[in-house]
């Protein structure tokens, strides 16, 4: 069974304490001594074999790391979850100690690997002529529904000229992307044919990027939101420069060879179970961020063995909403940083989202439309992008962009920096 790697970061004490206590099951009288140590950088190795449990703590001695792991061994799994408290430095160390066990040489690899991409903060999409660098200032991807059925605004750009006009407005606002979309994931909504779909796409595509030379806005990218390959593949030759496909290369097989096919830029956004049945069935999680990460990996490989070329296009979406809870997608916004774990450019999408007016109703008692939810959106905002989203999914483009002049300056700003 291979391992499974992941950042944990812990705000303070307590919460270190609980999570030693309750989620790892360290005894108690060891729980304030490793908490205490715990700092703003630490692996956890899910999967990882008791038989080696000895020879990884012996190696974490020496290293100066400490291995947080069930007291109770002999009833714990043949397979363990466990944390190493230390800081990067440390962390090299027990690489190195590592390599002495034929067994644990993969670990070693694995805990620099996820180090480097930890630390990674720049990015840079490139395609169709087109650069996009990401990390010093937040990138804006502007909404724009195709739909009748969407649920913040279904059924206002239906016209290809209105949905033009409506781009255009957003990139004058300041979007750098934006995404068509021809059908609604909204929770309970019915699919539409690949057919129908390209019927609301393709003409706003094609449209779009005449208006975009026209008047000289090249730089613009299009992106379109789509789970299905025949539609795609058919926007790609269009014109189009990203895939922003909301199943994570799931829901239509093919997909990933139409991605690389074309080479194109893909978003990768996690998604548990299908819109028409969270309702019936809520989703759940063992830990929300090591699924999701672990959800990444693997379709990032796929696209890998297939043959796709530059690895730094693949964006990767946590799925706000894409079978979440209320409480998993605050969680995944608070941990935002831990997701950085992934070294890719990471985008968001919380614009208008119920989860957001869940929390108006039951903080407040505050019964929202989604277009009513604007103030709850920026604030949800703030932890993802202090904690690494290099892309916002947005509808309101000139506030979004308004909020992000400000928290991107105080995000990079350095008080010791005298260049």
């Amino acid at each position: 069974m291979k391992n499974n790697l992941y950042i944990k970061l812990f705000d303070s004490y307590d919460e270190a304490f609980r999570y030693l206590l309750r989620r790892l099951e360290v005894h108690e009288k060891l729980v304030p001594y490793m908490a205490e140590k715990t700092n703003a950088f630490n692996i956890v190795v899910e999967n990882f074999p008791k038989k080696e449990i000895k020879n990884l703590v012996q190696c974490g001695e020496k290293a100066c790391v400490k291995v947080a792991f069930p007291t109770m061994l002999e009833l714990a799994p043949e397979y363990l979850t466990v944390l190493l408290i230390g800081n990067e430095f440390d962390f090299k160390n027990l690489a190195k100690e590592l390599k002495e066990f034929p067994n644990l040489k993969p670990l070693a690899r694995e805990i620099l690997e996820i180090t480097i991409s930890y630390k990674r903060r720049t990015f840079r999409i490139n395609h169709n002529r087109k650069i996009l660098p990401l990390g010093l200032k937040t990138a804006v991807m502007g909404i724009l529904n195709v739909t009748p059925d969407s649920f913040s605004d279904g059924g206002q750009f239906k016209n290809p000229s209105e949905a033009v006009k409506k781009a255009l407005q957003m990139v004058e606002e300041g979007a750098e992307i934006i995404d068509i979309g021809g059908e609604s994931t909204r929770p309970g909504a019915k699919p539409v044919s690949a057919e129908e779909e390209l019927n609301r796409v393709l003409p706003v595509v094609k449209e779009l990027k005449k208006e975009l030379e026209k008047n000289n806005l090249n730089k613009v990218w299009i992106s379109v939101d789509t789970y299905k390959s025949e539609v795609a593949n058919a926007v790609l030759q269009e014109g189009a420069d990203i895939i922003n496909d909301i199943s994570g290369l799931t829901f239509d097989p093919k997909m990933a060879d139409v991605v690389v096919k074309h080479n194109a830029p893909v978003v990768i956004n996690h998604i548990k179970g299908k819109p028409q049945t969270w309702k019936e069935i809520p989703p759940t999680y063992r830990d929300v961020v090591s699924e999701i990460v672990s959800f990444w990996r693997e379709k990032i490989n796929l696209l890998l063995d297939k043959g796709y070329q530059n690895k730094e296009n693949i964006i990767c979406d946590p799925g706000i909403g894409f079978g979440k809870q209320p409480h998993h997608n605050v969680e995944i916004l608070k941990r935002f940083r831990e997701l950085r774990v992934i070294g890719q450019p990471l985008m968001v999408g919380v614009s208008r989202k119920s989860f957001i007016g869940f929390i108006y109703e039951t903080l407040l008692g505050i019964k929202s439309q989604p277009k009513e939810r604007l103030h709850g959106s920026l604030a949800a905002l703030a932890p993802a992008v202090m904690g690494g989203a290099n892309i916002v999914r947005v509808h309101d483009v000139k506030p979004t962009r308004e909020f992000l002049a400000v928290l991107d300056s105080i995000k990079t700003y350095d008080p010791y920096y005298f260049g």
